[in-house]
């Protein structure tokens, strides 16, 4: 898991941001269980591996911040795909919607955040 959601992230951001001209935004999909703020018991890995990405999606807005690229990650919510499941609360496209704001956030637009539903969420 942490392979999966923290370190693989890393690893493309490595990978692309020499190609993104100093322009562009990366969107992190996270999870509020990654959320230090609200660390509740179950899914340890699950927890650990998504804080490791906010994390390192504050490292990269905070190393990125003069270049024009801002780093944002978003939390979808419980979203009914196969790993959701068919009692998920969200559609895909309520759970798409946060992540594509991201993605078109202009070139003056926030960096470093956390957000879920288009708002700032506690890290």
């Amino acid at each position: 898991v942490f392979e999966t959601n923290t370190l693989a992230p890393l690893r493309l951001c490595q990978a692309l941001v020499p190609l993104m001209n100093a322009q562009g935004c990366i969107v992190n999909v996270s999870s509020g269980m990654g959320s230090l703020h609200d660390m509740g018991g179950s899914w340890p890995g699950y927890r650990i591996s998504k804080a490791g990405l906010n994390a390192l999606t504050r490292i990269l807005a905070a190393e990125l911040s003069t270049t024009g690229i801002r780093v944002n990650a978003v939390c979808p919510g419980w979203v009914r795909t196969s790993m959701g499941g068919p009692k998920a609360a969200r559609s895909v496209e309520e759970g798409a919607d946060t992540i594509v704001w991201a993605a078109c956030l202009p070139p003056d637009g926030q960096t470093g955040g956390f957000f879920r539903d288009r708002k700032a969420v506690p890290w």
